[in-house]
């Protein structure tokens, strides 16, 4: 369904906000990662980092220090100084911290900036440090503890200011990946002014960086509730190009990650980040990094559910079996013997008639089991091909531990004289014995004095509708763009959208989303700009507790990404009505040619 509306600018450097054509997706389905082993979802992850001591401590330059702001420090030249006015403590989900006399952490002051824990003033000759960290909450994202794996986003920016701002940098929305091996990296888009120790009037804003690693890590142990690690730096080397050479050599010779120091090179810091033989050296090591979380538990014992267990016919009728649970255990699933001698061994789902004693970690013999009738084997895409892929009985064990089976279930009268019990069962394969894997579901068929009847729960016929529509024909539109110093800045409001839903009944549960994505602005000259500068505040003007507002985006001006991809406004886990909107916001670079801009912004409901 499209929403086409039209949109005037008003004034020669009129930025106009914004055509809508509205995309309506019924009955969308989004496909998802499969989670690993013991894959949670995690929300509140706290990232706590100091970068290194150097960065909070006294630098060179008389009277100034190096420090850490919340937010971006915004500066017109290298002479701009952070003071206790764009000083920030807090902003969004991070906070400054200082460490204090006892160990403890309490929130950061402008005055505590250039001092100790002890209140003594930092001092490149005593070689004290303020003991500051950045804290960013509200991270989201997943854990697998078995696994050792994890993957959490932040959202925020940071900045780090030397010589009291004559050089400065900012970090944003870090985002943690931890590998099974454990080792990790830390991500985030970087920006910065471009500073030169050769040419003291050089002072303009760089251009962000995506994607720029910040901290390399090994070691990691994921656990339930988070973990401490030390950034890798001792023994570490860098390609520093034409500036400082790296000293490799002492106890302190290391570096930050290439593509963090190739950036810093850029904002005047660069030979801060690596050995460079200096008094600094002894500061330059990475700091201590902590992530904290709560992991949700997860099950511990696999079940299993069969779809029918009675009133079978006789001449064979095909039965779901229904898995989860079925995780990786270390050496417990590990198979003994070929084809899967050394790996996870997955799981057996068979229609049999075993002893009463089958199970094979008791020890009971294969005999036991000898009557399989139809039996599949749950495992690993991967592992397919070693038990003959499809053809050997192999059905496909999600990541996740579930799986989904088809047995034909029958019997005749020379099965009926056979001893033991007719049932669907489970138990790993290749050799291993491990009890949580082993089930036993007995099934019954129709005799010919059965009259059989499956009544099935009773369930509400769907009914309702979800729609949407803007609250008016003008969904937009920003107006003149303001100059502030390097930018030009432009604020307005999306017009609400009215989301209605009235669907109930059903076997599955409803939910709905709406996202937005802007075209690159472009003017009737011929002139365009990306759609990355504009970003919204979402907002709930109307609605429940289900309904979530999306995500803040920032312009890429300040260090965000910007609505040229799609972004998410509001979303509910339910069907209900809403009211949803959000403020607009355009930084756009000040060399930005005069004109009346418009853009497109497509937004799409799924539901």
């Amino acid at each position: 369904m499209d929403r086409s509306i039209a949109l005037r600018s008003r004034r020669t450097r009129t930025v106009v906000a914004v055509a809508t054509a509205g995309v309506l997706a019924l009955g969308a389905v989004a496909a998802a990662t499969p989670a690993s082993a013991v894959q949670t979802s995690v929300t509140g992850a706290v990232f706590e980092w100091g970068i290194n001591a150097e960065a909070n401590a006294a630098a060179f330059a008389p009277g100034t220090y190096n420090l850490l702001s919340a937010g971006i420090v915004t500066a017109t030249s290298a002479s701009d100084r952070v003071t206790a006015t764009n000083w920030k403590q807090t902003e969004g989900d991070v906070d400054i911290l200082k460490r204090q006399a006892d160990g403890s952490f309490a929130d950061a002051t402008f005055a505590g900036l250039s001092t100790d824990a002890n209140g003594t003033r930092l001092s490149t000759g005593a070689g004290n440090n303020s003991g500051h960290v950045v804290r960013i909450g509200g991270g989201t994202g997943t854990v697998d503890p078995a696994a050792g794996t994890a993957e959490i986003q932040w959202q925020g920016t940071f900045t780090s200011a030397f010589y009291s701002g004559m050089t400065r940098s900012w970090i944003t929305d870090p985002h943690l990946s931890v590998a099974a091996d454990g080792t990790g990296t830390i991500t985030a888009t970087l920006g910065g002014y471009g500073t030169s120790m050769d040419d003291p009037d050089q002072f303009e804003q760089l251009a962000p960086v995506d994607d720029v690693v910040v901290a390399t890590l090994t070691g990691v142990d994921v656990d339930a509730d988070g973990f401490t690690v030390t950034p890798e730096y001792l023994g570490k080397t860098v390609n520093t190009g034409s500036g400082t050479p790296q000293v490799t050599g002492g106890a302190n010779a290391g570096a930050f990650p290439q593509s963090f120091v190739d950036f810093q090179v850029l904002t005047g810091q660069g030979s801060y980040w690596y050995s460079s033989g200096g008094a600094a050296d002894a500061r330059k090591p990475a700091s201590p990094l902590s992530v904290s979380y709560t992991a949700a538990a997860q099950p511990s014992v696999p079940t299993v559910t069969v779809s029918k267990t009675a009133g079978i016919a006789r001449s064979g009728e095909s039965i779901t079996v229904t898995g989860t649970g079925f995780l990786p255990a270390g050496a417990a699933t590990t198979g003994s013997r070929p084809p899967l001698q050394n790996q996870f061994v997955g799981a057996y789902v068979a229609f049999g008639k075993f002893a009463e004693a089958w199970q094979p970690s008791t020890g009971a013999a294969a005999a036991t089991r000898s009557q399989r009738f139809d039996t599949k084997w749950a495992l690993p895409a991967e592992s397919h091909a070693a038990v003959g892929g499809s053809a050997g009985g192999a059905i496909t064990l999600n990541a996740d531990g579930s799986f989904t089976a088809t047995l034909n279930v029958s019997t005749t009268a020379e099965r009926d004289l056979l001893a033991g019990r007719y049932g669907i069962y489970t138990y790993a394969g290749s050799g291993a014995t491990y009890a949580p894997f082993e089930s036993f579901n007995p099934v019954a068929f129709a005799g010919a004095e059965d009259v059989v009847v499956e009544v099935p729960d009773q369930v509400e016929e769907p009914s309702g509708s979800f729609g949407w529509t803007f609250a008016n024909a003008s969904p937009a539109d920003l107006g003149t763009a303001v100059q502030e110093g390097d930018t030009f800045v432009a604020d307005g409001t999306l017009t609400n959208i009215i989301v209605t839903d009235t669907r109930t009944g059903g076997t599955t549960p409803y939910s709905w989303s709406i996202s937005g994505q802007a075209s690159d602005f472009t003017s009737a000259a011929g002139q365009s700009f990306s759609a990355g500068y504009l970003g919204w505040t979402p907002k709930v003007v109307q609605g429940g507790v289900s309904i979530a507002k999306g995500a803040e985006v920032t312009s890429s001006r300040l260090g965000g990404q910007g609505l040229s991809s799609s972004r998410v406004l509001a979303a509910s886990s339910t069907a209900a009505a809403a009211v949803v909107g959000a403020d607009l916001s355009l930084v756009l670079p000040g060399d930005i040619a005069a004109g009346a801009y418009t853009s497109k912004l497509t937004v799409t409901a799924l539901q």
